[in-house]
């Protein structure tokens, strides 16, 4: 029986490959293509349906994780496991998915992707956002740029031999991200925090899909807006690794009379390193004159908006 589908639809047909399983077993891969009259190939007896639920973790390397959030975007890749140490996995379906419902993803205009039965290593990328996530030259994805949210997730050697399986994607932040907590001295009022620029990394660098790389720029770009809510800021940028500093511009309200005030500061990089995943919170102190920077810890991630504020105008 064939079923209608609307269209347009996402697939990858790779006509003429075949597995053979044991001595006579044959499983053939069928994704989901157009056949005769416009109709989609109906699977094969031996082949899987592959269902994905997805959430962010929170902090890096912990158990801390929350549902994907509605409309988020994410391209999912099924490998071939390599036969040998000295052959490469063969790309065998990939998909763009969309969180119908927080965590749950969908395959975007009614993709289903299935498999032949076998050993798979499945990567997804996503951007955090509602937009296509990069694209990607087999492992290279094309150059990335800051103050975007790129989210990767790998898990390798996954059977696929029954009829349907549901994998759950555990996305791990691949940039980094750096937070200003702003709060008064002595002898001043804040009013407002009017806005912040920082200097993030050069950009330009590509990911690795089979790994989620990214590669620390070693240098600084021009200084770029931050996101703020309240006495809170915040950007997302590419890993980086230097030992010079972050140059910090804050445009503050003070004392309740519509004078703002700039100031600028040196941040030190803790360690030469702001690291993929990790979370950076950093006190500045304004003191008439001066800001000073007496604190940094690392701590679960800033939820933002689409316009890269912050969500709440404290640290959690």
């Amino acid at each position: 029986m064939r079923l209608r589908i609307p269209k347009p639809m996402y697939f990858i047909a790779f006509a003429g490959i075949a597995l053979f399983m044991g001595s006579c077993a044959k499983n053939t891969t069928i994704i989901y293509g157009n056949g005769e009259d416009n109709l989609p190939e109906t699977p094969q007896k031996e082949t899987t349906l592959v269902t994905f639920n997805a959430s962010v973790e929170s902090r890096n390397l912990t158990r801390a994780m929350s549902p994907m959030k509605k409309g988020i975007k994410s391209t999912l890749y099924a490998y071939q496991k390599a036969q040998s140490t000295t052959s490469q996995e063969t790309l065998f379906a990939e998909g763009l998915y969309i969180t119908s419902s927080p965590g749950v993803l969908s395959g975007k205009d009614g993709y289903k992707m299935y498999l032949a039965n076998g050993i798979y290593n499945f990567y997804a990328v996503s951007d955090n956002f509602s937009t296509i996530p990069p694209s990607f030259t087999g492992q290279e994805s094309e150059p990335l740029f800051n103050g975007i949210d790129y989210l990767w997730w790998g898990s390798t050697d996954q059977d696929v031999s029954s009829a349907q399986i549901n994998i759950p994607i555990v996305f791990q932040h691949a940039c980094t991200q750096v937070v200003v907590e702003v709060s008064a001295g002595d002898g001043i009022q804040l009013s407002r925090l009017l806005s912040a620029t920082i200097t993030p990394p050069v950009p330009g660098a590509s990911m690795t899909l089979s790994t989620g790389v990214i590669p620390p720029a070693t240098s600084y770009d021009k200084p770029d807006k931050m996101g703020i809510n309240g006495f809170l800021a915040q950007y997302i940028m590419l890993p980086l690794q230097t030992n010079d500093p972050m140059t910090l511009t804050l445009e503050v309200e003070t004392d309740g009379n519509n004078n703002s005030k700039t100031y600028s500061v040196q941040i030190p990089v803790p360690s030469g390193e702001l690291k993929a995943g990790d979370s950076y919170l950093f006190s500045a102190v304004i003191n008439g004159s001066s800001v000073s920077i007496p604190s940094v810890s690392v701590k679960d991630w800033t939820e933002v908006d689409e316009t890269g504020n912050p969500l709440y105008p404290s640290q959690k």
